[in-house]
C-alpha cells in the first residue's frame, strides 16, 4: 500500500463485508489484528470499547476523500485510539493504548453509577465508583430502571430526588412502597452538568444498544438538561445505523421505554419527543412539564403566554404592553446560555410587572407562583417533580 503511516504489513479489520455502509476499509498492523478483532466480537457489554467500535465504523463510513496528514486521536474512558486519515482509499489504527489515570477518580466525575436505596436513611443513595455496564438483570416489575438528570450541584443529589420522579413517573407500573427496599437500585448515568459533551451522547447511545442487544427491558427516566442530550442520542440511531451487531434502526427498541421529567433543550417539546421515540422505536411512555420553567422549555413558554395575553386584554393593556413580558422571557435562553446578567434583569423586571398588575384571576396563578418562576430558571426549582 502506496503512501502508507506505516511499513509493518497491514490488516483489515473492517471492510464492506460487514457492512454495505462502508466506504473505507479499516487497517490496522498485523501485530495489532488479535486485539482488534477481541474487541470487535467482544465489546458487547462494555460502553467504552463499544463506543471504541462505533468510531471506526463512522470512520469507515466516511467518503473517501477526507484525508488528514496529522494523527488523529479519540479518547473513551481510559482507551485512546491513533489513527491516520492520510490516505483516501482507507483508515489506518495506528496505536490503541490504556491509560488509567483518564478515569477521573473524582467524586463527582461523570460516568456511570448506582443509586440504592438506604432504608435507614429512608432515601435513595448514590454510591461511589463507576460501573462498566448497566444491571441489566436488576429489575423492578419486569424490567431495568435507569436515570439520566440535569443539572444538580452533585450525584448524590440528583440520586436522591430522581428516585422521586422515577416512582411517580412510573407510578403505573409499580408504587414507591413496591421499590422502596433494600437491595434495589437504579442505573444513574451521571454527566457532571457537562451537557455539551459529545462523549455522553455517545454513551447513551451504548446503553441504549446494549439493552437492546441482550433483548433486556429498561424504563429510562431522562430529567432536565439531559433529555436534549438523549435527544442526540435518539438522533444518532436513527440517522448513523452502524453495522454489524452495532447496528439499530427503527421498530426494535420497543422493550425499552422512556418518561421525560421537566425536559430542557432542542427538540425537546413534548410532541417532538413522542414523535422522536416513535419513529425509532422507543416506548414513549409520557412527558411531565414543568410549568413554571417558562425560560428553557417551550411548552411552559406557551402556557404563559396564553395566561399573560388573556391577563393583558382583561386589564386593558395593550397588546405590546401586555405581551412584553412574555417576549422578554421567551428570548432570554440565549442570554442565560451566555452567562448574561441581563437575562436576570429582565426576569426580575418581568416578575415585578405581574406582581405589580395582577389583576385576571386566570393569571393570579403565575403571579403568586412569580418566585417559582426565577427559581427554576436561576436555581434549583427543575430539579423537584412539579
Amino acid at each position: 500500500m502506496n503512501g502508507s503511516t506505516t511499513n509493518t504489513p497491514l490488516v483489515a479489520i473492517i471492510t464492506q463485508r460487514d457492512s454495505s455502509n462502508i466506504c473505507r476499509p479499516v487497517y490496522m498492523a498485523e501485530k495489532q489484528y488479535e486485539q482488534w478483532k477481541f474487541i470487535k466480537h467482544n465489546h458487547n457489554g462494555n460502553y467504552y470499547l463499544t463506543n471504541l467500535m462505533r468510531a471506526l465504523y463512522d470512520l469507515a463510513a466516511c467518503p473517501g476523500g477526507r484525508t488528514h496528514t496529522a494523527t488523529q486521536q479519540k479518547v473513551f474512558g481510559p482507551f485512546i485510539m491513533q489513527y491516520s486519515l492520510a490516505q483516501a482509499d482507507r483508515i489506518e489504527l495506528i496505536a490503541l493504548k490504556v491509560d488509567q489515570s483518564l478515569v477521573s477518580s473524582e467524586q463527582q466525575s461523570s460516568g456511570l453509577y448506582r443509586a440504592a436505596w438506604n432504608p435507614i436513611g429512608n432515601e435513595w443513595a448514590t454510591q461511589d465508583g463507576h460501573k462498566k455496564n448497566m444491571d441489566l438483570t436488576h429489575q423492578w416489575k419486569g424490567a431495568h430502571t435507569a436515570a439520566i438528570p440535569g443539572k444538580f450541584k452533585r450525584k448524590e443529589d440528583a440520586g436522591e430526588i430522581i428516585g422521586d420522579h422515577i416512582t411517580k413517573a412510573y407510578r403505573a407500573a409499580f408504587s414507591a412502597s413496591e421499590v422502596q427496599a433494600q437491595g434495589n437500585h437504579f442505573s444513574l448515568f451521571w454527566m457532571n452538568n457537562e451537557f455539551k459533551d459529545r462523549a455522553h451522547v455517545e454513551s447513551i447511545v451504548s446503553f441504549i444498544q446494549q439493552a437492546k442487544l441482550n433483548n433486556a427491558s429498561v424504563r429510562w427516566l431522562i430529567h432536565g438538561e439531559a433529555a436534549g442530550v438523549f435527544v442526540d442520542a435518539v438522533k444518532y440511531l436513527n440517522t448513523q445505523p452502524q453495522a454489524g451487531a452495532l447496528k439499530d434502526t427503527a421498530n426494535n427498541l420497543a422493550k425499552q421505554s422512556v418518561f421525560f421529567s421537566n425536559p430542557r433543550g432542542k427538540d425537546c417539546r413534548e410532541q417532538q419527543l413522542e414523535a422522536l421515540c416513535e419513529k425509532v422505536g422507543l416506548n414513549y411512555v409520557g412527558t411531565k412539564i414543568n410549568d413554571y420553567d417558562i425560560l428553557f422549555n417551550g411548552d411552559a413558554r406557551d402556557k404563559f403566554s396564553d395566561k399573560a395575553i388573556t391577563a393583558g386584554s382583561i386589564m386593558g393593556l395593550s397588546g405590546v404592553t401586555g405581551y412584553v413580558g412574555y417576549t422578554a422571557l421567551s428570548n432570554g435562553y440565549d442570554a442565560i446560555m451566555a452567562g448574561s446578567s441581563i437575562a436576570t434583569t429582565m426576569v426580575a423586571g418581568t416578575s415585578a410587572y405581574f406582581l405589580a398588575k395582577d389583576k385576571a384571576t386566570t393569571f393570579g396563578g403565575y403571579a403568586r407562583n412569580l418566585p417559582k418562576v426565577v427559581s427554576s430558571a436561576f436555581g434549583k426549582g427543575n430539579q423537584q417533580w412539579h
